[in-house]
């Protein structure tokens, strides 16, 4: 399997994390990275917490490593819980929405994470 292949799997946009990375030798290493980041794991320990300042700062930092790899199948749901955490947004937060985006992270970071491993574990 390719870097390429890897993205068409785990619903990311290749062309836009290679637009910016620049070479497939790049892409590669960074998206192998992303097994050893912690801020998806880091925001599930803060959700469980019930931590709104945690939530907010693991979310919006998940979301910047997502969106500079361009894992979109994350950054979608992260944006949403980001921004319904954000401080002072309080009052406009939408329980359900930001529950459900939780709810598919929790399904798809696991799926994404199990794709890379494979596909490192294939090279």
């Amino acid at each position: 399997m390719t870097v390429k292949e890897l993205y068409e799997n785990i619903g990311g946009n290749y062309d836009e994390v290679l637009s910016r990375l620049m070479m497939d030798k790049l892409v590669d290493r960074f998206i192998l990275k992303f097994l050893d980041e912690g801020s998806c794991k880091s925001l599930m320990a803060a959700w469980e917490e019930k931590d709104a300042t945690a939530i907010f700062e693991t979310s919006h930092a998940a979301k910047g490593v997502c969106a500079n790899l361009a894992l979109t199948c994350l950054t979608e749901p992260l944006s949403i819980i980001t921004e319904g955490y954000r401080p002072g947004k309080e009052s406009e937060r939408d329980e359900a929405k930001v529950n459900a985006a939780y709810e598919k992270l929790t399904k798809v970071y696991p799926e994404v994470i199990a794709k890379i491993t494979e596909y490192r574990d294939s090279k």
